[in-house]
């Protein structure tokens, strides 16, 4: 009982110790004791939080999709090009992206990334390759290496969260996407904008190489901003942007071309090796519906596109509109235009996420993952997230002297969202095709356009981590 008596009154004057006063006589501390104390607080500072050694935060991650694709064409789609059609298109199954990559921090501000795709025409491909530095006094980050440049709200978001299978078709023909560069990007500090702007070499190969000394140079500038955005759970937001891509060609040559938004592929087998595979080499696939074949001496191509994204619960609109105008030395400015309205909605409940530093859609996340098990209290199941969506394009590659064609395409989807890293995919798309006339090369097309139309089945199984 003494033992817990003293306890308690040691206890006691514990607990009102911090209400005593020092006695007078007691000296304060020493520059060299305070000096001791400071260094002795970093130590154990340093023990708990020891600094980082670079390369740091290595991540290593991957994505897969796999395709099958069937197709139904009228006659007069069917037929070769010298008739208006664009010849007989066969179904298949293939990868259509097969992607490795890593990441790091190399220093407190300054980050590195490489990508490779094995499942892109001619594998392996260069993709994603950049260093950035950050946290830098107004322009925020400075980026060199090869990405996706800053223009159109299709490309600056990832393929991973698009709602369709393909982008639309004015993604193919008139959006710069990935090419070697050095740029710049910030957003607001209120996360309510953002602007992004970069000087880039516009020709390329499967490996980022390019080789023009007339032409060959462009630009590339994207600015956006939320007219509301909902700061409870960022489920009700509308996205407004702007872009401006200025291209001089290499060698001052360029091609607008699109296909059905629909892709299926194989390396053709135009060779085997002593141990009897294919070597690959020439590529076949989905042919352009739309094709202007290569239009030579232009000056310059300017284009503009405008972006609109309305998320309201689990509704979303989306749309954009490019037009491009092609300065040719030999012939009249001629302005080629497309644009796509879509529209999707989850039956359960979920919304489009929106990355407020990028200005992009981000990842969907289910409110309850896919699941089947048995247990003792029966069969349990989740369902994931399901979408609908329907999406309508148009291209138009006639003006003047150019006739590359007309395209209009309806998609409608079905997405199944399992959990936030795998999803399935089903699309449906019909094509209205007008086909060129003169250009691509004389004889190639009919003197008179051509109008027919496809159908196209697509499913995919996606995953990423």
């Amino acid at each position: 009982m003494a033992d817990m008596r003293d306890s308690a009154e040691w206890g006691a004057v514990a607990a009102t110790s911090e209400s005593v006063a020092m006695p007078a006589n007691v000296p304060a501390p020493t520059d060299s004791l305070a000096a001791e104390l400071a260094a002795l607080t970093r130590r154990i500072e340093a023990l708990e939080h020891p600094p980082l050694k670079y390369p740091a935060n290595i991540k290593v991650s991957g994505v897969f999709q796999v395709d099958g694709v069937l197709f139904s064409q009228d006659a007069a789609n069917k037929a070769p090009p010298a008739l208006g059609g664009v010849g007989p298109i066969e179904n298949g199954a293939d990868f259509r992206r097969a992607r490795l990559a890593a990441s790091a921090a190399l220093a407190p501000n300054m980050n590195a990334f490489f990508q490779m795709d094995f499942g892109f025409p001619g594998r392996p491909t260069f993709t994603d390759l950049w260093i950035d530095w950050t946290d830098l006094p107004v322009v925020g980050t400075i980026r060199v290496g090869q990405w996706k440049q800053p223009f159109s709200l299709e490309v600056v978001s990832s393929f991973r969260y698009t709602t369709f299978m393909e982008r639309a078709s004015t993604f193919q023909a008139f959006t710069p996407f990935r090419h070697i560069g050095i740029g710049a990007y910030n957003y607001r500090d209120d996360l309510m904008g953002t602007w992004a702007a970069s000087y880039l070499r516009t020709g390329q190969d499967q490996f980022g190489g390019s080789l023009s000394t007339h032409g060959g140079n462009g630009f590339a500038g994207r600015v956006t901003r939320l007219v509301w955005y909902d700061e409870s759970d960022g489920r009700n937001y509308l996205h407004l942007g702007g872009d401006y891509y200025l291209n001089v060609p290499p060698n001052h040559a360029i091609a607008f071309r699109s296909i059905p938004e629909i892709f299926v592929g194989q390396n053709a087998n135009d060779g085997v090796g002593t141990a009897g595979f294919a070597v690959p080499g020439v590529f076949d696939g989905t042919p352009f519906f739309v094709n202007t074949g290569t239009l030579t001496r232009v000056g310059h191509v300017h284009t503009f596109d405008v972006e609109f994204l309305w998320v309201y619960g689990p509704l979303s609109v989306q749309a954009e509109y490019m037009p491009a105008i092609v300065d040719r030395e030999n012939a009249a400015t001629a302005v080629l235009d497309g644009g796509y309205l879509q529209v999707g909605y989850f039956l359960t409940g979920e919304h489009r996420p929106y990355d407020r530093k990028a200005g992009a859609i981000d990842r969907v996340l289910p409110l309850e993952d896919f699941f089947l098990v048995r247990t003792d209290r029966g069969l349990e199941r989740g369902t994931g997230a399901w979408e609908l969506a329907a999406r309508l394009s148009h291209i138009d590659l006639n003006d003047g002297t150019i006739s590359g064609g007309v395209m209009n395409n309806l998609t409608l989807g079905v997405n199944w969202y399992c959990n936030p890293y795998c999803k399935v995919v089903f699309n449906y798309i019909h094509s209205w095709v007008q086909s060129p006339t003169s250009p691509p090369a004389a004889g190639n097309h009919p003197a008179v356009a051509v109008k027919s139309e496809a159908n196209a089945f697509g499913l995919r199984a996606q995953m990423d981590f």
